[in-house]
């Protein structure tokens, strides 16, 4: 394998809890956003002194923290949006994201130091697009989520930019950055943080007067990149990152877990790299529209790209109705993948809303099992489990307790007649006399 940089791992984070999920399992850096300023104004995001408290957290564990200012700003607005970059830049933020080339430019005039990544919001979707934010002085461009991975190879290859893409988590149905949909339609623009996600609305399709197809219609699978990321290395990518500033903490925590330990493998030993099935089931369980899709890396898009059932997570596959007992109100299902107390499931019903449960007793996979559950069931309804207890306990240990330190070196030196003298210093470039 020719030499590589290990790409850097970003990982989303809409709350305190969130941050810590990510950084214990084995981020190299967050992305969040403040109660102002940031596209997703209906995640949890940090106050001041959050912000601050978040910085302090990762920068001990040598996490990099970069806040999303990515939306565009009226001039009214500007003067506190400078002062809000004053705080960050005093408290020791590592970088802001941003789409507005004017808040850009004002950013670099008050704080020329202050490092700035380009939005995906910016539709770098070329060369010439990343070579211009590069002048303009943004060190790392997040390409829009549309490019192949031919297209991104033949732009890291001949930019000085660093690098970034999506690889894993909800894309977009219209070209990133240009979509004025839910501003139409909703009255909330997603340029200003306010998105409506009017794209997962049900649609039917018409030509002419005939009804050609009817459903979420618009609504795309979310992307998993784990069974190509040594591609996606390969192509010169530099920081590979997660979807999710509004998503749970255990997600979160999940999805960073299992690409810190595919990066991690590819690096140790590419010939053998291999995704396990399990690790593909939690991901599917922590979050799925209909399966997953590798996006625009490895195709031109199409109807195998949407989710057209359904807008929401569907679950994991576990079961097959056998049998439905109305009378009773009883189903019996055999199962496919093992049970525990407090998982959810739901039975996916051909007419009539799902309906569904929670589980109360241990099964094995391949167990047949009777449930107390009252719907318009029918034999061979397909089973999905929407709650899994075991990984979402399992996954909220992860960062209740603390097991990522950053080493530290010292010498003290203690002489007669003269001060006692300690330095302390890391191996990030950190000192203290």
């Amino acid at each position: 394998m020719p030499f590589r940089k290990k790409p850097e791992l970003l990982a989303p984070a809409g709350s305190m809890e969130s941050l810590k999920a990510a950084v214990q399992n084995g981020c190299d850096a967050v992305y969040l956003g403040g109660k102002l300023f940031s596209a997703r104004q209906y995640a949890g995001n940090f106050s001041l002194e959050e912000l601050e408290e978040a910085c302090d957290y990762c920068h001990l564990r040598g996490v990099k923290v970069y806040v999303t200012v990515n939306t565009v700003y009226k001039d009214k607005e500007l003067p506190e949006f400078i002062q809000f970059i004053g705080k960050l830049h005093h408290m020791g933020v590592d970088a802001l994201i941003m789409q507005d080339a004017g808040a850009a430019k004002l950013v670099r005039e008050h704080y020329p130091d202050f490092p700035l990544h380009a939005s995906t919001q910016m539709t770098s979707n070329s060369l010439a697009d990343v070579n211009y934010w590069y002048e303009q002085g943004f060190d790392k461009v997040v390409l829009s989520r549309e490019l192949t991975l031919p297209e991104i190879r033949h732009i890291t290859e001949q930019t000085g930019a660093e690098v970034e893409t999506f690889v894993h988590g909800a894309l977009c149905v219209c070209y990133s950055g240009q979509c004025i949909m839910s501003s139409m339609l909703g009255g909330r623009s997603g340029n200003r943080g306010r998105c409506a996600q009017t794209c997962r609305l049900p649609y039917t399709l018409y030509c002419g007067y005939d009804k050609v197809a009817e459903g979420h219609l618009l609504s795309p699978k979310d992307i998993a990149t784990v069974s190509i990321l040594p591609e996606l290395i390969e192509a010169g990518i530099a920081s590979l990152k997660i979807e999710g500033r509004m998503k749970n903490p255990e997600y979160v925590a999940g999805v960073t877990r299992i690409y810190r330990k595919y990066i991690d493998m590819y690096f140790e030993d590419p010939e053998h790299y291999e995704v396990s099935l399990d690790d593909m089931k939690e991901l599917t369980q922590l979050f799925n529209r209909g399966g997953f899709t590798e996006g625009y890396y490895t195709s031109r898009g199409g109807l195998d790209m949407m989710s057209v059932e359904r807008p929401k997570t569907w679950g994991l596959k576990v079961g097959i109705v056998d049998k439905y007992l109305p009378q009773h109100k009883k189903v019996v299902i055999r199962t496919r993948e093992p049970l525990v107390p407090g998982d959810g499931i739901e039975v996916w019903t051909s007419r009539g809303p799902h309906v569904g449960c929670q589980v109360t007793k241990h099964s094995k996979a391949g167990e047949v099992i009777t449930l107390t559950l009252e719907g318009d069931i029918e034999k061979n309804d397909v089973v999905y489990r929407t709650y899994g207890k075991a990984l979402h306990d399992a996954l909220q240990k992860t960062w209740e307790k603390e097991t990522r330190k950053l080493q530290i070196y010292g010498v003290l030196k203690a002489r007669k007649g003269e001060p006692l003298a300690l330095q302390l210093w890391d191996n990030m470039g950190s000192s203290v006399y």
